[in-house]
């Protein structure tokens, strides 16, 4: 029972996260300072949360490779920000992506640690074990 507390604890700190995330890029787009500010301080609250060393890794990782990314497809056409600071891209927008990732990352880590939980205590149930 404690356990599944703390999950659900766990999916709704990273399902906020990456709302927040999300809410502050929809409303705030048009000023690149104040996204990039804002981004800035939610990607230190998320890796001030999430700093395992793999966690840092993969955020660098997600930043880097998907800043790449997203200066490939701006540059080739296959799409465009309305309102870009740097070789077609927001200034945001590789901690943003890397916060998003990280976010991701870890609610998908947190429900399938939530879903093996809810597996074994119904495997436990149905075995009649004690303590079910």
């Amino acid at each position: 029972m404690r356990l599944a507390k703390q999950l659900w604890g766990e999916l709704a700190v990273q399902s906020g996260t990456f709302c927040l995330l999300v809410t502050s890029i929809v409303l705030f787009w048009r000023n690149n300072a104040l996204l990039s500010a804002l981004v800035a301080a939610e990607c230190v609250m998320a890796l001030t949360l999430w700093h395992e060393r793999h966690d840092v890794s993969f955020f660098l990782i997600l930043a880097v490779f998907g800043t790449l990314a997203e200066m490939a497809f701006t540059h080739s056409g296959v799409w465009q920000y309305a309102n870009p600071t740097f070789l077609g891209i927001p200034l945001w927008f590789p901690l943003a992506f890397g916060t998003a990732g990280l976010a991701g990352q870890r609610l998908a880590r947190s429900a399938a640690k939530a879903w093996e939980a809810r597996r074994e205590a119904l495997r436990r149930k149905a075995s009649g074990f004690p303590g079910s």
